[in-house]
């Protein structure tokens, strides 16, 4: 007959773990390097994106960085130019 394959339910690929020693160290290399910071729910976020290796995570991490933002009073356009900033920094350490 043959083997029987299972078919996952969920639609993201892999869950990423991050460590809980990762948030504080990012909070401060994003402190030190540009002189920002950052709540520990949005880089956690950031830090997800980071060691991801996809292209549409960085752009869901984005996404979901500005909705981080909207919650806390900041506009939709300022939140999400922002979120994008925040997404290259992270991209480019």
């Amino acid at each position: 007959m043959g083997r029987k394959y299972s078919v996952s339910e969920a639609t993201y690929v892999d869950r990423i773990y991050v460590p809980y020693v990762l948030i504080p160290l990012w909070q401060i290399r994003l402190k030190e390097r540009y002189g920002i910071e950052v709540d520990r729910d949005i880089v956690r976020i950031l830090v997800e994106a980071r060691y991801s290796r996809s292209t549409w995570k960085w752009h869901r991490a984005i996404k979901r960085v500005s909705e981080e933002l909207r919650k806390r009073g900041i506009s939709a356009a300022h939140a999400s130019q922002l979120a994008h900033k925040l997404v290259n920094a992270v991209a480019s350490l």
